[in-house]
C-alpha cells in the first residue's frame, strides 16, 4: 500500500468543533486534536466524521485495530460515504487483507467516481496484486482526476511498462517527474527505460539524478554500476557496485553485478573471489555457482569450473547457460561424448538456443555424425542468423558433404557477419574517441571519429547521436538536422525523449 494522499470528496458537514480537530491532525498535533475529539464525541457518539477523525487519529498513533473500528463506525453512521470507505481499505491494506481492501476502494470509487484517492489507492493496490488491466484501467481514472499527482503517474508507468507499453510508460514517468523532479524511484524507472531502447548515455544521467535526490535507492547504485559497466566504464562500475555491496553486505544482486563487472573488466581473480562470496552468502543461488564456474573456465581452471557448473546445473536445471558452458568445458577437456550430453541439456531448457545449436554441430561433425551435425548447424542459423561461426560450420558441412554452392553461400554469409562484426567493435572506438576529443574541444578530431564510427555502423543510434551533438556545437546545423532525422528513423523513441 501507498501513502495516504488525505485527498477528500463529500462528506456531512463538520461543526467547528470538527474543523478545527482536522486543522491539529493535519498539523501532528495529536494530543490537542484527540482532547477536542472526545469533546465531540461524548456529545455525539453516532456521528460519522467524528468517527472518520477518531479512525485516523487512531491509525496516526499505531492503534489499527482501533482504528478500523472507528472507521467501520463511520460507515455505520454513512453507509454510502465514499471517504470511509476508502480509508477503511487503505487500512485494511495496511495489515495485509489486500482482497477485503480492493472490494472497499472499489466500494469507494462506485458511490463517489470522482473521489481520486479510491481510484488511486485501487490502482497501485492492483499493481501489488499484480493485477495490470485492472490497475492500468483505475490508474487511469486516478490520473485524469489529478493529471500532476506524481505517484498516480508513477504506478501508471510501472503498469504500462509492465504491459509492454514502453512508449505510454515513459509518458507516465515524464508526467511525475514534471510533477516532482525530486522523485528518484520514477527517474531510475525512466533510466532503465532508455537503458532497455539503447541509450546509455541517457540512462547514466537519470540513474545519476535519481541518486542525487537520494543517494540510498538500492536499486538506481545497482543500475548505476551495471549501466556504467556497458558504457565501457568498467573501473567506475566496479567502484559503484562495490560501495553497494560495503554498505549492505547481504545483497545478493549487488554482489552478482560486482562479480560480473569485475568479469567484464578482466580481472579474474576479482571475479572468482566476488562470486565466491556471494556462494557462500546464496548457497542455493545457481546463478552464483554458474559464473562462477564461468570465471574459473576463462582462467583454464577446468576442473574447478566443471565442478560449479554441475552445481548450478543441479540447482537449477532450467538454466541454459549452465550446461552450455559445460559442454565447451567437457569438449575443450577432449570429451566429446559428454559435450554432446551437455549442449542438449542446454537445448532441453532453451530449444531456440543458436549457439547450443552451433557448438553441438562442431561436436558432431567432429565425430563423423554429419547429417546429425548438418541438422544442427541449420537450426543454429535459423534461431541465430547473425551467429558467423554457425554458418562457417554449415559451410564447412556441406563441402564435405559435396556441395560446394552450399558451402561457398554459407562461407560468403560468415565473411560478411565477421566483417559486420568488426566494423562494430571499430566503431565503438570510433565513438568513444570521437568522445573524449568532443570533451577536448577538438572538433576537427571529434567529427573525423563520429564520421568513421557512423560510416562503420550506420544503424548505431548513439554514434549517430554523438554526431549531432558534435556537428551542432561545430556550428554546422544543416547536416546536423539531416543526422538527427536519421537517429529518429532509427529510433523512433527519441521523438518522447527529447521533447522540453
Amino acid at each position: 500500500m501507498q501513502a495516504d494522499t488525505r485527498a477528500r470528496s463529500a462528506a456531512p458537514t463538520p461543526g467547528a468543533a470538527l474543523k478545527s480537530v482536522q486543522r491539529l491532525l493535519d498539523a501532528h498535533q495529536l494530543d490537542a486534536a484527540e482532547a477536542r475529539l472526545k469533546a465531540v464525541l461524548r456529545a455525539t457518539p453516532a456521528n460519522a466524521n467524528a468517527q472518520l477523525l477518531l479512525g485516523r487519529l487512531r491509525e496516526e498513533r499505531g492503534d489499527l485495530a482501533g482504528a478500523e473500528s472507528a472507521y467501520r463506525a463511520a460507515l455505520v453512521g454513512q453507509p454510502d460515504w465514499a471517504v470511509a470507505h476508502d480509508r477503511l481499505g487503505f487500512l485494511l491494506g495496511r495489515t495485509g487483507r489486500t482482497r477485503d481492501a480492493l472490494d472497499c476502494f472499489r466500494r469507494a470509487v462506485e458511490r463517489d467516481p470522482t473521489l481520486f484517492d479510491g481510484w488511486y489507492h485501487l490502482g497501485a493496490t492492483l499493481w501489488w496484486a499484480h493485477e495490470r488491466e485492472g490497475a492500468a484501467l483505475a490508474l487511469e481514472r486516478a490520473v485524469a482526476l489529478q493529471p500532476g499527482h506524481a505517484e498516480a503517474q508513477y504506478y501508471l508507468g510501472l503498469t504500462r511498462e509492465q504491459q509492454g507499453r514502453r512508449e505510454d510508460a515513459y509518458r507516465a514517468l515524464a508526467a511525475a517527474l514534471r510533477a516532482r523532479p525530486d522523485f528518484a524511484q520514477a527517474r531510475h524507472r525512466r533510466g532503465r527505460l532508455l537503458q532497455d531502447w539503447g541509450d546509455l548515455e541517457g540512462a547514466l544521467v537519470e540513474y545519476r539524478a535519481a541518486l542525487a535526490s537520494q543517494p540510498t535507492l538500492t536499486e538506481a547504485r545497482n543500475s548505476l554500476g551495471l549501466a556504467l559497466m556497458l558504457h565501457g566504464e568498467g573501473d567506475a562500475a566496479v567502484s559503484t557496485l562495490r560501495a553497494l555491496v560495503q554498505d549492505q553486505p547481504r545483497n545478493v544482486e549487488a554482489r552478482h553485478n560486482l562479480g560480473t563487472a569485475l568479469l567484464q573488466k578482466g580481472d579474474l581473480a576479482g571475479a572468482i573471489v566476488a562470486f565466491r562470496e556471494l556462494i557462500e552468502l546464496d548457497p542455493r543461488g545457481a546463478l552464483g555457482h554458474y559464473n562462477l564456474g564461468l570465471a574459473l573456465k576463462q582462467k583454464d581452471d577446468f576442473a574447478a569450473a566443471e565442478d560449479a557448473l554441475r552445481k548450478a546445473m543441479a540447482l537449477d536445471p532450467q538454466l541454459p547457460e549452465a550446461p552450455f558452458t559445460l559442454g565447451v568445458v567437457l569438449w575443450q577437456t577432449g570429451r566429446p561424448a559428454e559435450a554432446v550430453t551437455a549442449f542438449r541439456a542446454a537445448l532441453t531448457a532453451q530449444p531456440d538456443y543458436g549457439e547450443a545449436h552451433s557448438m553441438l554441430a562442431i561436436v558432431l561433425r567432429q565425430q563423423g555424425a554429419l547429417d546429425a551435425a548438418l541438422a544442427e548447424a541449420r537450426a543454429a542459423v535459423a534461431q541465430q542468423p547473425e551467429l558467423s561461426e554457425a554458418h562457417l560450420t554449415l559451410s564447412q558441412l556441406l563441402r564435405q558433404m559435396n556441395d560446394p554452392a552450399g558451402a561457398a553461400a554459407a562461407l560468403a554469409e560468415a565473411e560478411r557477419l565477421n566483417q559486420k562484426k568488426a566494423d562494430a567493435q571499430a566503431a565503438v572506438f570510433a565513438l568513444h574517441a570521437g568522445r573524449t576529443s568532443l570533451a577536448a574541444g577538438a572538433w576537427a578530431a571529434a567529427l573525423a571519429s563520429l564520421r568513421e564510427a557512423v560510416r562503420l555502423a550506420p544503424t548505431h543510434v548513439a554514434a549517430v547521436r554523438a554526431l549531432v551533438r558534435a556537428l551542432e556545437q561545430a556550428g554546422q546545423m544543416d547536416e546536423a538536422q539531416r543526422y538527427a532525422a536519421e537517429a529518429r528513423r532509427l529510433a523512433p523513441w527519441l521523438a518522447l525523449t527529447e521533447r522540453p
